[in-house]
């Protein structure tokens, strides 16, 4: 019966052990069922890098993008601001072009734009009224009170020629009141009350002179057109609802334009301290 061969082993002299291959990998080093690549490192050895990981030395994370380990916190350095079109921190909107943000949270407020021309409107008939008090026949209301008399037609008491030089006169600083004032800083003294301006519809920068010049001949033109029209009577009525019509618009306008803001392509915006000033000068 044959013996099978027995292998040399470490008490044989002819056994010496086979030679190692030089690319075999390093013993594990980890627990049995842990995923590769977890745990500690071991000794000598540098942790793995994540996709994204720490930037080269002498270079600095991207923008937008936080230092490697950390996570972005809004305000530091690292933290990518919102850009136009984007909803910034905590969803307060970034100021830019038109139709990026929430309406109420630019656009000026229905409130805001009828306390600012109630303002204007007060300031235009003081400095109105000394040149419409020129026109009035003081002589003949003072025979009138005397007398008795009834006044049967109000034009009996005013020197027409002098009364509507004094309606051109008012008419042209009202015209100048609103055209300067929203040219030169997009606001009028009842728009600084109310923290409102006047800016382009399609950049949201500063108007030009003529945008403001005819923003405001719209709205002029509509009440002269009404007062003319009135002596013909059911034609001065629809002239009449034309003019209620321009500022009523506002009411279900998505960006609250009236028409006089449509014909001159203008939007009335919030003007407070967070927003930028595209009037502000050097």
């Amino acid at each position: 019966m044959t013996q099978p061969p027995q292998d040399p082993g470490p008490s044989s002299p002819d056994w010496s052990p086979p030679d190692e291959p030089a690319d075999r990998p390093p013993p594990y080093q980890g627990a049995y069922g842990e995923k590769p690549g977890y745990g500690p490192p071991a000794p000598g050895q540098q942790p793995p890098v994540a996709p994204g990981g720490p930037p080269a030395p002498g270079q600095t994370p991207a923008q937008g993008q936080p230092p490697y380990g950390q996570q972005p916190v809004y305000g530091q350095p690292g933290y990518a601001p919102p850009g136009p079109g984007q909803q910034g921190y905590g969803g307060q909107p970034a100021y830019g072009p038109p139709g990026y943000v929430d309406q109420k949270a630019l656009y000026a407020g229905r409130w805001a734009r009828l306390g600012a021309a109630v303002l204007d409107g007060l300031i235009i008939f003081v400095v109105s009224i000394p040149f419409i008090l020129q026109a009035i026949r003081w002589d003949r209301m003072a025979d009138m009170a005397e007398s008795g008399e009834s006044m049967s037609d109000p034009a009996d008491v005013y020197n027409i020629p002098r009364l509507l030089a004094g309606y051109a006169v008012a008419f042209v600083l009202g015209f100048a009141y609103y055209t300067v004032q929203h040219a030169k800083w997009g606001q009028t003294v009842g728009k600084r009350a109310a923290g409102i301006r006047v800016v382009r519809a399609d950049d949201h920068l500063a108007v030009s002179w003529g945008q403001a010049a005819g923003r405001q001949a719209f709205v002029y033109g509509l009440a002269i057109l009404s007062g003319l029209l009135n002596v013909v009577g059911a034609v001065g009525l629809l002239a009449s609802v034309a003019g209620l019509l321009d500022n009523a618009w506002i009411l279900w306008d998505e960006r609250r334009q009236a028409l006089h803001d449509k014909a001159a392509k203008t939007v009335v915006v919030k003007a407070g301290s967070w927003a930028p000033n595209p009037y502000a000068r050097p």
